[in-house]
């Protein structure tokens, strides 16, 4: 700490401080507003009072206190500075941004900024010699966190690879003046080994040849999606380039919207914030947008350089007072609403444990299930005979999910000279990819020639957790499951079976990952101190528990609140559990007598006490309750092998055996076409993932049974690809494809066309009511192709953060049509209702019902090329009535009765069009029933089951890689 003063001609200093959620900023300017010092970022690690002071020791003696006239504060953690502080200078960062950038970069007009939190987009222009802010643009509070994000994944890819720091105990110290010291020399190993682990994932996602992809939306999806890309054998590398690529474009889409760039522009564009460090980020924002975009030299540091300006401007001598930072603390903590102790609700707990001590017997049958888990893996070696656990092991995957499982087995492994493994099988989310590997393809297909059933089972985690519960104890009729990526809730009826089952939202995605994150930026361990901590707090601040994003959020308001870290720790595992009882499983409108809580948070003694707090409910902790996903998959292994020897079958398992923990695995990213080559169907091209293990050539990635080894030997019928075959046929009655319009355009004369969208309410029936209007009253309605990759895209980039996919994909199938020369108008209609003559009427959803005004908004589109009515169907006086003022308005001459005769003929044209999918339908059922098989059916909106980018291509994958038969709703809604 010995820094020698710097001696400054310019006698008056002025000091900016931005304290953001993550780093504490600061820069010294002299009287002439030049920049004479700007510090290094701290990062403060939820102590910001304690950086701040941090901060000021360095500028004190570097310049002495005695030559600073001003400190004046900006960013989120400061805005409850000024109530305490009277005369402070505080800043908004929408003011110091493009302040502080103006001075950092005076030819800079355009203002690209990223903080952890934070995104801005701003545009400066001169005017009368001075610069204003023309532009202003910031990101909504789904899109937030982009810096949170990136930091988070790191933590979770690298914490295994970046050894730990060792950090000198406090306890030593003499006087407080060393037990600082010594905080500040802690907190600089911690902030060295993030940096580490930053550097680390830049350099690995530089390597990546092919990033993986994710649709761009909040921090909870795109880290949900992260993991899932994970678990089904992405690279690392090809992940981090992905979110990598993704945070650029979350950028572009949800704060810079429809907004355009020239190359004129490159020469004035500078990038802001600590996400802009990333320079894989800065190069995608480029390609993105088209221009170069330079990182300024104090790309850290403008927030903090503009609130020193705004002092400076202010004539403000205000300095602060440590003092008055501890009472800004304390300031902060009046208005927080709080929860009693969560140790009041251990009572309510009932915690079970159990050694696996017993020696296992030469000769012993076994199965042997896997949890491939989100961020950690699972594995349980089970009594063939009994059900009884014998062995486990959990471990955190550290984004490996191959080396996860090597190490998983090698652990079990020490029994292979006494266990006689039956059969093996895998749930949770890597269960496709741990099926690949444990079970040898080879050997499956030798098994299936000789007329042996096999053993080996891949079963969901609904179904693994409940059958290790009732194994354990039968008399339970609840399950709370929360594990690091999904959270689930099953109730059972009281003859045991299930009266219900779910599985967590999107928004509700990441529960377990997110307490580890917010764990994280205490510096707490999610299995002890962390535990520890949020049981020793004596009040529980209540925080936002909508979703993960805004718990994080909330976290960083209870840090600059100055709440210590045990108030804090309780908060976020409340929030937790609160988020998981209110938010998903709906509160106490469930009859549960008898509660068991599974999954990896509830192995710690506060989150059990945090559920039973927001249940009011006794909660039952069973050992090895970590495992009933694992050991639940080996009982459903056993199941089968007993049905089997019910039956008289022989059955074997196709288990590559212990000797899987030194196989190399092989794999590559290819296209079908590469692969193929004249086999390739030439509709697609799709990028399949390609396994090597022994001989095993594993085919993943494809819509079709080529292009996918999982494939069922029997592939059924399609049912999604069959509706639009049908949609067509029925469209084409009236009108013809976009594809084919232009090829209709040449042939002879077509009247004035209208480009009607292949989703939402007109991917569905209405669309054949379109068609079927238009052509009525001598309109050519043309229809968009299914959804594609290239209309995702569109209809992605173009779209806010906080739209469901299925609302994005609209834009795209807008744009796609208004892009078309032959299109004469576009059909773009808000929805709002079905009236029925008995209540209730059925509502469209409020994205659609709104749809015509945000088209005409986010993609700029000619207002007299658009036909927007608002239609209630169900009330034909204002049906009809809608109709005609939008015609009026577009000057097309059409009479009431004109209208009204289209509208009948309409209906007629949609009742064909239902009559037609409700005989296949039927047909369904018949031969389902004859067979005596099982049919699944799809349940959700029509525009989201029939759309294959809105519902992963559900139907290709539950009917073609599954054979499962399956149908989507709207085939039977005939029959209810």
């Amino acid at each position: 700490m010995g820094k020698a003063k710097v001696e400054d001609s310019r006698k008056e200093l002025f000091v900016g401080i931005d304290v953001g959620s993550s780093f504490v900023h600061y820069a010294v300017l002299g009287a002439d507003r030049a920049v004479i010092y700007s510090a290094r970022p701290i990062m403060h690690f939820a102590n910001p009072i304690g950086a701040v002071k941090e901060a000021w020791r360095d500028i004190s003696q570097r310049f002495g206190a005695e030559g600073i006239k001003n400190t004046a504060f900006t960013g989120s953690g400061a805005e409850s500075f000024e109530r305490v502080m009277k005369g402070l200078t505080y800043v908004f960062d929408s003011v110091a941004i493009p302040k502080g950038a103006e001075t950092a970069n005076p030819q800079a007009q355009y203002i690209f900024h990223m903080g952890a939190k934070d995104s801005y987009f701003f545009h400066l222009k001169a005017i009368n010699a001075k610069k204003v802010i023309q532009e202003w643009r910031t990101g909504t509070k789904c899109g937030g966190g982009s810096g949170t994000l990136i930091e988070k994944q790191c933590r979770r890819l690298f914490e295994g690879e970046v050894a730990e720091p060792q950090l000198e105990e406090t306890n030593s110290a003499r006087t407080v003046e060393e037990k600082e010291k010594i905080r500040i020399q802690n907190r600089a190993k911690l902030q060295a080994r993030l940096e580490e682990m930053f550097a680390r994932a830049q350099r690995e996602a530089e390597d990546s040849a092919e990033p993986s992809e994710f649709l761009a939306r909040c921090g909870v999806v795109i880290q949900s999606d992260l993991i899932h890309k994970q678990n089904e054998g992405a690279t690392r590398r090809d992940n981090l380039a992905g979110l990598f690529r993704t945070v650029a474009r979350n950028y572009k889409i949800d704060v810079l919207g429809a907004r355009e760039f020239g190359s004129e522009d490159s020469p004035c564009a500078i990038a802001t914030g600590g996400v802009f460090t990333n320079d894989i980020i800065r190069k995608n924002m480029e390609e993105f947008l088209g221009i170069t975009i330079e990182r300024s030299d104090q790309h850290h540091n403008v927030a903090a350089i503009g609130a020193a300006l705004k002092g400076i401007e202010e004539n403000n001598e205000f300095v602060f007072s440590f003092e008055q930072l501890d009472e800004v603390a304390a300031h902060g903590r009046e208005n927080r609403k709080f929860a009693p102790p969560l140790s009041e609700s251990l009572k309510n707990v009932r915690e079970q444990s159990q050694e696996l001590t017993e020696e296992i017997q030469p000769g012993t049958e076994v199965v042997l299930g896997i949890d491939g888990g989100s961020t950690t893996t699972k594995g349980a070696l089970v009594e063939l005979r009994t059900g009884k656990l014998l062995d486990k092991l959990y471990i955190k995957t550290h984004g490996n999910p191959e080396e996860s499982l090597k190490n998983v087995l090698k652990y079990l492994g020490r029994h292979r000279d006494k266990v006689i493994i039956k059969g093996v099988g895998a749930t949770g989310s890597a269960r496709k990819l741990y099926e690949k590997i444990l079970v040898s393809k080879k050997k499956a297909d030798e098994l299936a020639k000789a007329g042996v059933e096999s053993a080996d089972r891949v079963t969901d985690e609904i179904t693994c957790h409940a059958m290790g519960i009732k194994h354990c104890d039968p008399e339970v009729d609840t399950i709370f499951e929360v594990g690091g990526q999904d959270m689930k809730f099953t109730s059972f009826a009281p003859d045991g079976t299930v009266k219900e089952a779910k599985m967590n939202y999107s928004c509700q995605a990441g529960s377990g990952q997110t307490l580890e994150n917010m764990a994280d930026i205490v510096d707490l361990k999610v299995e002890t101190t962390l535990q520890e901590a949020a049981l020793s707090a004596e009040r529980v601040p209540i925080i936002d528990s909508t979703c993960g994003v805004f718990m994080e959020m909330d976290e960083n308001r209870l840090i600059a609140e100055g709440f210590s870290k045990e108030q804090i720790g309780a908060a976020i595992v409340r929030g937790t559990a609160a988020s998981y009882y209110y938010k998903f499983v709906g509160g106490s409108g469930h009859n549960a007598v008898k509660c068991s809580a599974q999954g990896g948070p509830p192995l710690g003694k506060a989150f059990l006490a945090a559920l039973a707090q927001v249940t009011e409910k006794q909660i039952e902790a069973y050992p090895h309750r970590e495992m009933f996903g694992a050991w639940g998959q080996a009982l459903d292994i056993i199941e089968n092998i007993k049905q089997f020897e019910a039956r008289g079958k022989k059955y074997d398992t196709a288990f590559r055996g212990w000797g899987i923990v030194d196989m190399p695995f092989d794999k590559r990213s290819i296209s079908c076409k590469e692969l193929f080559a004249d086999k390739c169907c030439g509709m697609r091209d799709c990028m399949l993932e390609v396994f090597l293990i022994e001989s095993d050539e594993i085919i993943t990635g494809g819509f079709c049974p080529r292009g996918n080894s999982e494939t069922a030997n029997k592939p059924k019928t399609n049912y999604v690809d069959k509706y639009h075959k049908i949609y067509e046929k029925h469209f084409k009655k009236h009108g013809c494809l976009l594809k084919d319009l232009a090829a209709a355009k040449a042939e002879g004369r077509i009247p004035t066309t209208v480009g009607i969208k292949r989703s939402t309410a007109t991917l569905s029936e209405k669309g054949i009511w379109s068609a079927a209007f238009f052509r009525k009253l001598g309109f050519y309605p043309v229809v968009s192709p299914r959804t594609n990759k290239e209309i995702a895209k569109v209809g992605v980039d173009n779209s806010r953060t906080e739209f469901c996919i299925a609302r994005k994909l609209v834009t795209g199938h807008a744009a796609l049509l208004n892009e078309d020369p032959n299109v004469d108008y576009l059909f773009n209609p808000s929805f709002i209702e079905q009236r029925s003559k008995t209540p209730p009427d059925l509502k469209y959803c409020i994205y659609t019902e709104s749809e015509g005004y945000i088209l005409n908004d986010v993609l700029s589109l000619d207002k007299s090329r658009q036909i927007n009515p608002i239609l209630h169907f169900g009330d034909a006086p204002l049906l009809l009535h809608q109709l005609r003022v939008e015609f009026e308005r577009l000057g097309f001459g059409l009479t009431n009765r004109q209208i009204k005769d289209a509208i009948e003929f309409a209906e007629e044209a949609q009742e064909q069009f239902r009559q037609e999918l409700y005989s296949e339908g039927d047909k369904f059922l018949k031969r389902i029933g004859t067979n005596n098989e099982k049919g699944y059916v799809g349940i959700g909106r029509d525009y989201v089951l029939l759309d294959p980018e809105a519902s992963s291509n559900s139907g290709a994958m539950f009917a073609q890689t599954r054979g499962l038969h399956y149908i989507p709703q709207i085939y039977l809604e005939h029959k209810f």
